[in-house]
């Protein structure tokens, strides 16, 4: 395993890393994929899985891979497929990489929001799924992971991905309640994240980027230069 980790991460952030553990990374896949994507977040998890089908690279690089589940699902357009696996969780990234065991794995343990430890120019797709909302700072903030993610894609390569939005975006009275529920708990960080802050950002570090909106959720394409 790659870690670099620094001694004080802001708590904000280690707070969103202590919710998975692994009795919650046990019922993640029923609960947060199958009933909140799309009962509450409006954007069922196969809409996810179409974006990995159709984004997906040999050379992938999954960033905050959960349980695995949809780097365990989608279709590589090669059957070995190089895959590494990026986050903050020892749990998640011990989850996940038990999960792709086929696929051998390499696991990184790293802060986004500090520069990666991973080859420059390298991975063909770089993948964050449900990521985004529960990194602090907002998009004027956090908007500095794009520079770090762009930096390990070769020309050509693809970060794609969804986040929760908290702002711009059509929301019932449950989304609504819950989002906020969801601030207080500490769990999301997405206060005042909306679709103009996402693509003002990936503007910044892509040439040529897509978003769009399914219930409360940004879906996100962009090709490095």
């Amino acid at each position: 395993m790659t870690e670099l980790v620094p001694d004080q991460l802001d708590p904000r952030i280690a707070h969103a890393q202590e919710v998975y553990t692994r009795g919650k990374l046990a019922i993640y896949d029923t609960w947060v994929l199958g009933l909140f994507c799309s009962a509450v977040w409006r954007c069922p998890a196969h809409v996810m899985r179409r974006l990995y089908d159709t984004s997906v690279g040999r050379r992938h690089l999954d960033i905050g891979p959960g349980t695995g589940y949809f780097v365990d699902k989608c279709r590589f357009p090669d059957p070995g497929p190089e895959i590494t696996l990026l986050d903050l969780s020892e749990e998640c990234l011990r989850m996940s990489a038990a999960r792709l065991a086929r696929y051998r794995p390499q696991t990184c343990r790293a802060n986004l929001m500090e520069p990666l430890p991973l080859p420059r120019r390298h991975f063909d797709s770089a993948a964050m799924n449900l990521v985004f909302h529960t990194i602090p700072g907002g998009w004027d903030g956090k908007g500095v992971i794009l520079e770090h993610v762009a930096r390990t894609l070769r020309p050509g390569g693809v970060l794609f991905g969804t986040t929760v939005l908290a702002e711009g975006v059509p929301m019932n009275r449950l989304t609504h309640k819950l989002l906020l529920e969801q601030h207080r708990r500490g769990n999301f960080q997405n206060q005042g994240d909306d679709p103009q802050g996402l693509e003002r950002e990936l503007a910044k570090y892509f040439p040529e980027y897509q978003v769009r909106i399914r219930g409360a959720v940004a879906l996100f394409r962009a090709t490095a230069g």
